[in-house]
């Protein structure tokens, strides 16, 4: 039963399974590949990080070049760090202003090594917030980072919302009614990401405890969070 569990909700990140709803320009702009910079901007869990590794995916799939998605948050060696551009031809960094500030010295190599020696590889990076006011960063690097497009994902609406939540959950399989999904949001958070992992605790739940997904069994795991 554990293991039925653990594979529920395990999609892999791809274009196909992200929801545009109102970031269809953000969603063009990496499908097409018309800039060799683009930072998205974005709050946390608002699917960033999907997009990014949607677009190693398809570079991965569609190319045979090689392609990296690196976490900030866990970032690899400086060394590896700056050696990437000649690793990798398409390089997705998220959660960029998490970076170290010795990982930032890197990352700054990184972009003077694409920009001052006209290599044509694709870059993509990521933050939770706009970068201008950012104290944390070097002036350097975000300069860097903001001289290619940059992109803001739009903040879903009620209906977005549950839009988005019908498409997880039929794409697995799960079987809950619009009424409790609409509870869910107006009762516990907006955030997608957030919403996606209650969601898992609800379906483990009635499946341990078989029983139906109701708005009573909703509001006991909220409870219970």
């Amino acid at each position: 039963m554990e293991q039925q569990l653990l594979d529920l909700f395990d999609t892999n990140p791809t274009f196909e399974n992200y929801i545009t709803l109102g970031n269809e320009f953000v969603y063009n702009a990496l499908t097409e590949q018309k800039h060799q910079y683009i930072h998205i901007i974005g709050n946390t869990l608002q699917g960033k990080t999907h997009l990014l590794k949607a677009w190693t995916h398809r570079m991965l799939s569609v190319t045979d070049k090689k392609a990296i998605y690196v976490d900030a948050k866990s970032v690899c060696s400086d060394d590896e760090l700056r050696s990437l551009s000649h690793d990798y031809q398409f390089i997705a960094i998220d959660n960029i202003d998490m970076l170290a500030n010795n990982n930032q010295i890197a990352m700054f190599d990184l972009f003077n090594s694409i920009k001052l020696n006209n290599l044509n590889n694709m870059l993509i990076t990521s933050s939770n917030s706009s970068l201008e006011h950012n104290t944390e960063l070097r002036d350097d690097l975000k300069t860097r980072i903001l001289s290619g497009l940059t992109l803001h994902l739009k903040a879903p609406n009620d209906e977005d919302l549950l839009r988005i939540l019908q498409s997880y959950i039929t794409l697995d399989g799960i079987n809950i009614a619009e009424p409790e999904l609409i509870y869910l949001i107006n009762h516990y958070t907006r955030n997608i990401g957030i919403l996606i992992n209650v969601i898992r605790k609800i379906v483990n739940t009635a499946l341990l405890e078989n029983r139906h997904i109701t708005i009573p069994l909703i509001k006991q795991v909220i409870i219970n969070l």
